[in-house]
């Protein structure tokens, strides 16, 4: 616990004046990389809706539903997206991902920068589609545990926009990046 003392330190010593008890509400677009097979991931671009809540000057929490597009190529035989026993070729994929999740995390201001980190966990969807058919792969209700850094710029008392990194820690392939518009309403 290297980091603990001086990570402690950061948040006690940052400014706590934007970031009071209250409701956020945002809005984001992401690039990703989605697994939708043991052998295939797609990249795409998704939006999220998120609601969080604010407790106190450091903590928040909130639920949060991100929907996007996936589009890719397999090389593998006649469009399929895991092993198969014919001639690889070049074949079109496409599919959408749908996410639904609970976040917990902590945040600091200095200035007029805000810098927060979360866990969130939840369930992620995915279907897709290729020249095997409709809804061939893709991984159904698959259990999603994330990390995410983000950093927010104050543009008023109320509105915040921000840069997103995000990494799924139970399937690895699935990573975003993002920009993050916010509304914030205190008490």
């Amino acid at each position: 616990m290297r980091f603990g003392p001086p990570l402690l330190l950061l948040v006690v010593a940052s400014s706590s004046a934007q970031a009071d008890n209250g409701l956020s509400l945002e809005l984001g677009y992401l690039r990703n990389r989605v697994a939708v097979t043991d052998h295939t991931a797609l990249g795409g671009e998704a939006v999220r809706f998120t609601i969080k809540v604010s407790n106190g000057a450091f903590f928040h929490w909130g639920a949060e539903a991100e929907e996007g597009r996936l589009s890719g190529v397999t090389t593998l035989a006649g469009g399929a997206v895991a092993r198969s026993t014919g001639q690889p070729r070049p074949s079109p994929i496409e599919g959408n991902t749908l996410g639904l999740k609970v976040l917990a995390g902590a945040h600091t201001t200095f200035g007029r920068v805000m810098f927060s980190s979360d866990l969130a966990a939840g369930v992620r969807d995915t279907w897709v589609s290729s020249d095997e058919g409709d809804d061939v792969a893709g991984r159904k209700k698959a259990p999603l545990v994330e990390l995410r850094g983000r950093a927010d710029v104050w543009l008023s008392s109320t509105t915040t926009i921000g840069a997103v990194a995000t990494a799924d820690m139970l399937e690895r392939r699935d990573v975003s990046v993002g920009l993050v518009f916010a509304l914030h309403f205190t008490r």
